[in-house]
């Protein structure tokens, strides 16, 4: 009900008019009979013009106002993803960083496996690359976030 309110109100005014303007001929221009469908063609005419255009109006309206709608949902996503968007990535580059002086801890240490430093190199690295990918989607869906952090798998 609410979604089409402006091509009910248009409606209930064109009864209205409709109405209104048969009693406006038979009270004001005296005219013999009282006619909701006027025998002039002409009235008849200029009635249909008038109400088709007020319905057509009250859908347009309601067209553009669900768009309207829709448009500004989108927006407010798109600003919420932004914000989450810089808050993961404040947080990861936080962690990014600190993980650097445990590596450089790590190379100080003549004991520590080199091959773990080397992992931890291809997942800093992999974890840099996630999150450029991240932030390079253009079009805001589940599915293009997805893909952007989870590579296709080959079958």
């Amino acid at each position: 009900m609410k979604r089409r309110i402006f091509t009910i109100v248009c409606l209930v005014i064109s009864f209205v008019f409709w109405f209104s303007d048969a009693a406006l001929h038979f009270f004001i221009y005296g005219e013999p009979e009282f006619e909701i469908i006027p025998t002039d063609i002409n009235e008849l005419w200029m009635r249909s013009v008038i109400v088709v255009l007020l319905i057509v109006f009250g859908v347009l309206s309601d067209s553009y106002s669900r768009r309207l709608v829709f448009e500004e949902k989108q927006s407010e996503a798109i600003n919420i993803y932004n914000s989450m968007l810089n808050a993961s990535h404040h947080i990861l580059n936080n962690l990014l960083n600190q993980m650097q002086i445990v590596k450089l801890e790590a190379l100080k240490s003549k004991e520590f496996n080199q091959d773990v430093i080397r992992e931890y190199d291809i997942a800093f690295n992999d974890a840099v690359e996630l999150i450029k990918k991240l932030s390079a989607v253009e079009t805001i869906t589940s599915e293009n976030i997805e893909d952007s952090v989870y590579p296709k798998q080959a079958l």
